[in-house]
């Protein structure tokens, strides 16, 4: 193995001044690179580290520092954030529901809207047709009537005759006054029958209460239905008394039965 050879006598001195003036020279052409190497260390004894014996060179670090001009080429302008921000056709509603996005709570109700102006009147319609009812027999009593205990009294009666038609329906109605006896023994079914044709049709109930007063009585509505051809009809009436002493009579006054037709 070969010795390196010793520097001679009065080599070493001129060899360090060298060296210092080398170094000098570097710190003199790299300014601008110790500088932006210090002020980013802060100074701190991280920087002297860091520039101790092979670490990197001044003159690595200005070649490869960051410039002014590398900045500005590689920088991020407005044009980069416009042409990569998110637009508002972005947000479609297919976009919103493909992030997953939560949907919103249905808004309140609206309140209700004006009513709206009143429309013309509609034209009048046809007039309607007459009512087809009508009374087509007023049967009226002719003279106060007795009917004693025990029988069966007519009752006279005026305008008790009408034709009803062949699809007419005739209701029979009325009323009598009735004087009631003080006393009636064994009565029952009292009545003032009233008979269409001689076929009994509806009555009047006779009552034995209250005792001497006169009372007005209806008749029971009845009908007489379609004969299907003109029918002739003649109203009768005759009180049936029940009662069995002697005494026990009924008074009739002011019979009437009207015969209302429909048609």
């Amino acid at each position: 193995m070969t010795r390196s050879a010793r520097p001679r006598d009065g080599q070493e001195p001129t060899r360090k001044r060298r060296a210092l003036r080398r170094f000098a020279s570097h710190i003199r052409g790299n300014a601008v690179g110790y500088l932006a190497l210090f002020t980013a260390l802060g100074g701190t004894s991280y920087a002297a580290v860091t520039l101790a014996p092979n670490s990197v060179k001044s003159k690595a670090l200005a070649n490869g520092a960051v410039t002014s001009a590398k900045l500005a080429r590689n920088s991020v302008s407005s044009a980069n954030v416009r042409n990569h921000s998110l637009l508002t056709s972005d947000f479609s509603s297919s976009a919103i529901k493909a992030l997953g996005g939560v949907s919103g709570k249905d808004g309140s109700s609206g309140s209700n809207g004006n009513n709206g102006n009143r429309g013309p009147a509609g034209p009048t319609g046809p007039a309607g047709q007459d009512g087809n009812a009508s009374v087509v027999s007023s049967a009226r009593q002719s003279g106060g009537v007795t009917a004693p205990h025990g029988a069966s009294t007519s009752v006279p009666l005026t305008g008790a005759s009408w034709t009803q038609g062949p699809s007419d329906v005739d209701l029979v109605t009325g009323s009598m006054d009735v004087s009631i006896p003080a006393t009636c023994t064994g009565s029952f079914g009292n009545s003032l029958v009233v008979s269409v044709d001689g076929v009994p049709n509806t009555f009047a109930v006779a009552p034995t209460a209250p005792a001497s007063t006169t009372q007005t009585v209806p008749f029971e509505v009845s009908e007489l239905m379609e004969p299907g051809a003109a029918k002739q009809h003649t109203i009768t009436a005759a009180l049936a008394n029940s009662c069995t002493k002697s005494g026990e009579d009924y008074g009739i006054n002011n019979v009437k039965i009207d015969v209302v037709n429909f048609h």
